[in-house]
Formats: structure tokens, C-alpha cells, sequence
């Protein structure tokens, strides 16, 4: 079964997987970023785990999706990735995150301090 969503980036989901092709700007960065977090913290953080990366479009592994993200998670992420913490970071949106088992998952985390003001 597959199904799409879309903003800065057109998302086909599979069962076990996920494809993101940007379709803007704002998605290719969005697509570097991840690449550039998924190298430097994938040992250390709860990060979707990254496939592959070809021009800007990513593949990551599928997680179960989530209602509610706690906002112990949030913290802990923006602890653990200094990248991560500044005003109009979007971690606090449920739909960025997912879980595999009882750990909480951030999916969606190629947003930046640049990325973030090209939103306003």
C-alpha cells in the first residue's frame, strides 16, 4: 500500500519505507539538512534512519505514526542536537515524529534557523 503527502516536498509512503522528492527550495535544503544530521548524529539521537540521499530527494526507514508528541522528546532532541534549538523550530508538531517500539522517533529534521524563516 502507498499513499502521498506533500508541502516543500512530495512524500510517497510505502510500507516499510518513505521517499521524499522536494519540490521547492525549501525541500532540497530540507533533504541536505537531514543528510548532514543523519551523518553527525545518527549514533547519538533518535533520528528516522536515513537510507539514501540523491539530489535532494531522501529515503528513510517507516515508522508507526503518533497523536501526541511529549514534550520531554522535544527537549531531549534539542539536547541532544544543539542544531536544533531555536524559535520556529517545528519539533513540537506530532506528525514530525513516530515510533519504533517505545522509543519516540524525529522523522522530518532537515529544518534549520535558515529553512525555518523561508516559512514566514
Amino acid at each position: 500500500m502507498c499513499c502521498f503527502k506533500y508541502s516543500t516536498r512530495f512524500v510517497i509512503i510505502f510500507k516499510n519505507f518513505v521517499i521524499k522528492i522536494p519540490i521547492c527550495r525549501k525541500g532540497f535544503l530540507q533533504g541536505y539538512n537531514e543528510q548532514k544530521i543523519w551523518n553527525k548524529y545518527k549514533h547519538k539521537a533518535p533520528l528516522a534512519e536515513l537510507k539514501w540521499v540523491f539530489l535532494g530527494v531522501v529515503c528513510q526507514k517507516r515508522y508507526t505514526t503518533i497523536n501526541e508528541v511529549p514534550p520531554s522528546e522535544v527537549f531531549k532532541i534539542k539536547k541532544i542536537i544543539p542544531e536544533f534549538d531555536f524559535e520556529n523550530c517545528d519539533f513540537w508538531n506530532y506528525e514530525n515524529w513516530g515510533k519504533d517500539g517505545k522509543e519516540y522517533i524525529l522523522l522530518d529534521y532537515g529544518n534549520n534557523p535558515y529553512v525555518a524563516t523561508l516559512y514566514k
